[in-house]
């Protein structure tokens, strides 16, 4: 079953083509300020050309975190397959309890990987998430959804970095072959990579604690695969969790 996903982050927006764990995927920069006409002019210019993508899909399903671009998007995508896309926010089923304050808080992308994570390699889980934040999220033994951790992302703390001081340069998000850095760009280098990957070890440690279970570890997003082996755990990356999730979402739902 061909489907169409889309996770429309605050940076990016990821498109996939296809079904659970097998994607033609593609990514842009996500713009806010684009009428409906224009994300339907991306979406033509940005899937493939050797198929008919309009035709393949049987439907389509969308999670985003800039809801101010929303509708324009879901216009678009509705005009260029034909169907009404769903969007995962409240009233989707996602087979997941969501056992927190305020589920509305909830970023859909959130949900849609640990859907992704609960169907991947089951529960007890922890996602982390390197986007534009770092999110850690926990669901427990009983498929509830417990909660999580956000923490400024990796680009984030660079450009904050280098934007507040007056000697500091921009650096390669690359792993240093030493922690103890013997000039200022390996000690800036090392202190975002190898600070990055400590803070996501003690927020696993904290999360563990708490949890007061044995869980599968899953790391997602752009710098996941960066972050991944220096993580103290046992981690498994999975590059396209966000678009399974999503997929698993669309299964449930249709």
């Amino acid at each position: 079953m061909t489907i169409v996903a889309v996770d429309i982050g605050n940076s990016e927006t990821s498109v996939g083509i296809g079904d659970y764990k097998s994607w033609k995927s593609f990514r842009f920069t996500t713009r806010t300020l684009m009428t409906s006409d224009e994300w339907l002019i991306m979406l033509k210019s940005t899937l493939p050309k050797d198929s008919d993508v309009s035709e393949q899909a049987v439907g389509s399903i969308v999670c985003s975190v800039v809801p101010q671009i929303n509708n324009d998007f879901l216009k678009a995508l509705k005009e260029y397959l034909g169907t009404n896309p769903i969007l995962l926010g409240p009233g989707i089923k996602t087979g997941l309890s969501v056992n927190i304050d305020n589920p509305k808080e909830l970023g859909p992308d959130r949900i849609a990987n640990s859907v992704g994570g609960l169907h991947k390699v089951g529960v007890p889980l922890i996602v982390i998430d390197m986007g534009t934040a770092t999110t850690v999220d926990i669901v427990n033994s009983k498929k509830e959804y417990i909660g999580g951790m956000i923490s400024p992302g990796l680009k984030i703390s660079h450009d904050a970095l280098i934007d507040n001081t007056a000697s500091l340069k921009s650096v390669d998000f690359k792993v240093p072959d030493q922690a103890i850095g013997k000039n200022t760009y390996d000690a800036i280098q090392s202190g975002l990579i190898i600070g990055q990957a400590s803070l996501i070890d003690g927020l696993i440690d904290k999360a563990l604690q708490e949890l007061a279970e044995d869980a599968s570890i899953l790391i997602t997003g752009g710098m996941g695969a960066l972050i991944g082996p220096l993580l103290s755990p046992n981690v498994e990356y999975d590059e396209n969790l966000t678009l399974d999730g999503l997929a698993k979402v669309y299964e449930i739902n249709s």
